[in-house]
Formats: C-alpha cells, structure tokens, sequence
C-alpha cells in the first residue's frame, strides 16, 4: 500500500495585521521589518481562540474538501509547541470537536518548525503497522500568546495558524526517505522556560537568539540537503521545488543562494502570512497540488534545534 499527501487545507487566527504597520507603531525599524523579515501580513488568535480551535477549523475544511465523514478517519496527529493545556493531548480535543469515532487512534508530537516533515514520516509508518486508511495530519501553534510584544526579535516573525493534511493510499505526492538531525546544544537558542517541569509557576515569553538560529541553519542545512538527496538518489538539479521552512524571507534568500538554488525554484510564502511555525510548509504546500511539480524538496528546521529533510515525489497513478 502506498501512502501519501492526498490533500491540504489551512485556517488562520481571526486577526488579519498589517506587520509593517504593527511594527512601526511599537518603534521597530521599518526599513529591516521590509528587507529582512519580509512579512507583510501576520495573524494572530482572539483571546478566546486557542490552538485545538485553529486545528478544528483547519480540519472541517480538509473534510468538506475530500467529501470525507469523521467516521472514515482512522489517525489523528497533532504537531503543537502551544497546546491548550498541559493535558490532555490535544489531539483528543480536536477527536471530540470534530466528532470523529472513539476507535480512532490520537496523540501530540511537540514539535515546532521541523514538526510537518516528522509528522509525514510517523503518521505514514503509523498507518501501515496498523492497517489504517486515512490520517488527519494537523500542524497549530498560538505562538503570538507567547511572544513578548516589546520584543523586537520575535514580535514582527511569528504567526497563528493550523494546517489539516490528509493522507491516505491515493496521494498526490508520495513521501520519499527523510533525513533528521537533532543538536540539544543549541535547545536554550529557541526557548520557552516557564510552565514546563523544571519551572511549573513560571510564566514566560519566547526567547530566540535569531543569530544563533541562523547561523545553526547555514551551516547544517545544507549538509542535510545533501544527504537526503543522496539518501533518494537524485540531485539537486532533479528537484522543481524547494519548500523551505517560512522562517523570514532573508533566511529563505540566504538558504538558497549558499545552496546556488534558481530563485524561481524556492518557494516564498511568508510575505503573506508569517511564520507559523509546523504550519509554513504544508501553507506553501498547499496551492502546489494542483499545479502538481514532479519533485518537491521540504524542509523544516528550528527549535531543538532540529532540522527534518525528505522529498515529495509527484504519484503519477493518483486518480486526483
């Protein structure tokens, strides 16, 4: 049984800003919010909107768009870093809202921009050890109700947004053999200390050492690159697309010329719409299935610090 992404939906927090307005209203500089982050449009969640609301809402488009009842979905797989709580899962949040039967297997993956391309590689072997025909595959973060808004370094990135992706044995896009890398040494570079076990009454906002994280980026993504390429026994010449994690439009420029990467094979979606963390990827994967490119390159890197590279390989038998 071959199993793949057979479709992807999106929703975003209910607040539409205006970045480059938001940041010149806080005394950020406006010249280095347009030439290096690049974000013009950033959302964020109502106060009364919290992350399973966002994944839900991702969710029901992903069912109306593949005619698909609840009762057909046989996996559910959360990817959040801003759960509505500490527990439960908030995979079982999303069970309950959406209605889907009680059979049904569910669970979190706490992870941040790496998270979709994991997510790929364990909902599919999940699947298949366990004879399952249709996964919701949902990336949702909140990070705007963690971030410091008198914080230049991370106010003007991030984003609130979900992603619903279903995959199932008549894809679109087969998922070839990822590569993962993790460096814990650089765990305290994208941080949130607060709230977890070591600081349970601590609130805190989000610290990110953008140097650190660039500097991680240029000089370990590459050679992840490389590996998965070799690892699928293609080239770099061999890809059509390249969908890079939606950190900030100067990371993705500097990404691509270290790799010598045609401009016009790097996909730039967060102008539109920020970062959003698990969800930047499957975002600009979106509008990319039915224009249908042969092979397509992922890949998520940040908080962990991790990275997660694998390749999307056109199904050419899909019925879609």
């Amino acid at each position: 049984m071959q199993l793949g992404i057979s479709a992807i939906t999106h929703a975003f927090g209910k607040h539409k800003l205006n970045n480059i307005e938001e940041c010149l209203l806080k005394g950020f500089e406006g010249d280095f919010i347009k030439k290096k982050v690049g974000i013009e449009t950033r959302y964020s969640a109502g106060d009364e909107q919290a992350t399973s609301d966002l994944a839900v809402e991702a969710s029901r488009a992903l069912l109306e768009k593949t005619n698909l009842k609840p009762s057909d979905i046989g996996l559910v797989v959360v990817i959040t870093q801003t759960p509505d709580y500490q527990l439960p899962h908030t995979a079982a949040l999303v069970q309950r809202e959406l209605g889907l039967p009680k059979n049904v297997a569910s669970f979190d993956v706490s992870l941040g921009c790496s998270g979709y391309v994991y997510g790929l590689s364990i909902c599919i072997s999940f699947m298949l050890a366990n004879s399952i025909k249709n996964c919701l595959l949902i990336t949702a973060e909140t990070y705007t109700k963690i971030v410091d808004p008198s914080d230049g370094a991370t106010f003007p990135l991030f984003s609130d947004g979900a992603s619903a992706t279903l995959i199932n044995d008549d894809p679109i896009y087969l998922l070839g053999r990822g590569v993962f890398t993790t460096d814990g040494s650089g765990a305290e570079r994208l941080i949130v200390r607060g709230g977890g076990s070591r600081q349970p009454n601590h609130k805190d906002y989000i610290y990110h050492d953008g140097r650190a994280i660039f500097s991680f980026m240029m000089t370990s993504v590459p050679r992840t690159i490389e590996d998965c390429l070799a690892l699928n026994r293609i080239t770099l010449n061999d890809v059509d697309l390249f969908v890079f994690h939606q950190a900030n439009e100067f990371m993705l420029k500097s990404l691509g010329e270290r790799l010598k990467l045609d401009p016009k094979k790097v996909v730039y979606a967060v102008r539109d719409f920020g970062n959003t963390v698990s969800s930047t990827i499957p975002i600009a994967l979106e509008p990319l299935l039915s224009q249908r490119p042969g092979t397509i390159l992922i890949c998520g890197f940040g908080v962990g610090l991790s990275i997660a590279t694998n390749t999307l390989f056109l199904n050419r038998r899909s019925s879609k």
